[in-house]
């Protein structure tokens, strides 16, 4: 689940100032991102079997921080943030793999959940969308036409330049707000492997 994947670093050692949120965000959240990714690659997406195991680790943790999205205000979110969203696709593709899995219940606003968090659970979300490309490809070379017929959720935003729009917006997020922004980072994080652990 790469996130900022293919993006150049920052220039030098310790060159992240606090005003780069993107930067920032990355630095704080590297450590989670490496133990997501080594999960992850114990998978082979080919087979049925690990992509299946890997939707339903992303299903769950997608449809809670979009619920909680959903509830923030219109201020906190990217102007084009509804057609962003992709847990919808996600259930389109274990269904089309023949898994029914319950719906996910609406993932109550934790109380200590604020309107800056949204960034950084943004990043996440928009970050893993860099490093479904690369999974694609494992996922189009397999033998299986099922696993190669659903792929709504790694396709979303093919052509689009998602990631440079959004990396625009949050640019603008004003610096007070880069503490929350980070916080939502991390817990978004922390919904992804938790998701995994349990699978």
């Amino acid at each position: 689940m790469s996130v900022d994947a293919g993006e150049p670093e920052p220039r030098g050692v310790g060159a992240v100032e606090p005003r780069d949120l993107r930067f920032a965000l990355r630095a704080a959240t590297d450590a989670a991102h490496r133990r997501l990714d080594a999960g992850f690659a114990a998978h082979d997406l080919s087979r049925r079997a690990d992509y299946v195991r890997f939707l339903s680790a992303m299903r769950d943790p997608f449809a809670q921080i979009e619920t909680w999205l959903d509830e923030s205000d219109a201020a906190d979110l990217p102007p084009d943030w509804t057609a962003r969203r992709r847990s919808l696709l996600l259930q389109a593709d274990l269904s089309g793999l023949a898994i029914s899995a319950p719906e996910v219940a609406p993932a109550p606003l934790p109380r200590t959940l604020s309107g800056a968090e949204a960034p950084g659970l943004l990043y996440v979300l928009e970050g893993s969308r860099l490093g479904g490309q690369v999974l694609l490809r494992q996922v189009l070379a397999s033998p299986d036409p099922l696993v190669r017929g659903n792929t709504r959720f790694l396709r979303h935003g093919e052509g689009l330049r998602l990631w440079p729009s959004f990396a625009t917006w949050l640019g603008t997020r004003p610096a007070a707000d880069h503490a929350d922004a980070i916080r939502g980072a991390q817990r978004a994080f922390a919904l992804f492997e938790a998701a995994q652990a349990r699978g």
